[in-house]
């Protein structure tokens, strides 16, 4: 079986790695949006509630809610801390995946690349055997007809 032929093969299985690493890195990518969404929605609910309850402490001033109103606001305050976090996390986790989908892309492109260089190769010799074919039979063609020449002087 010739290099090439047997190089389809790796061929083959490095595409299907790239495709594996490129669908991982797609999928990381999504998650990281979405997370990045979840972090903008908290940070809206926050600005639209701290503006709400500056309207409601400016018409009357009723402690105990105002403390509820500061706790909920300490808590979404934790909550989009942890969403940071979260999307650090991801965003990490997305440039590994990019990382391992370029790597397979490259592993993938030098195998492409060698087997071209082999079937070059093959080609080559193929044409090489066949031009040292054509000589020899028009090399024997030639003594052959000189023989015949010669033989009916």
């Amino acid at each position: 079986m010739k290099k090439s032929k047997r190089m389809q093969t790796v061929n083959s299985l490095a595409e299907r790695e790239e495709q594996e690493q490129a669908n991982k890195f797609a999928k990381s990518q999504q998650h990281c949006e979405a997370q990045q969404q979840k972090l903008a929605e908290l940070k809206q609910y926050y600005q639209e509630y701290a503006d709400a309850s500056r309207k409601v402490s400016g018409e009357y001033l009723d402690i105990s809610r105002l403390q509820e109103s500061r706790a909920f606001m300490a808590k979404l305050s934790t909550a989009i801390s942890q969403q940071s976090e979260i999307i650090r996390k991801a965003e990490l986790l997305m440039n590994e995946a990019r990382k391992h989908w370029m790597d397979s892309r490259r592993r993938a492109m030098s195998m492409q690349k060698l087997t071209e260089r082999y079937l070059h190769q093959e080609l080559c010799q193929a044409e090489a055997t066949e031009q040292r074919l054509a000589d020899d039979l028009s090399s024997q063609r030639f003594v052959w007809s000189m023989r015949q020449s010669n033989a009916m002087a």
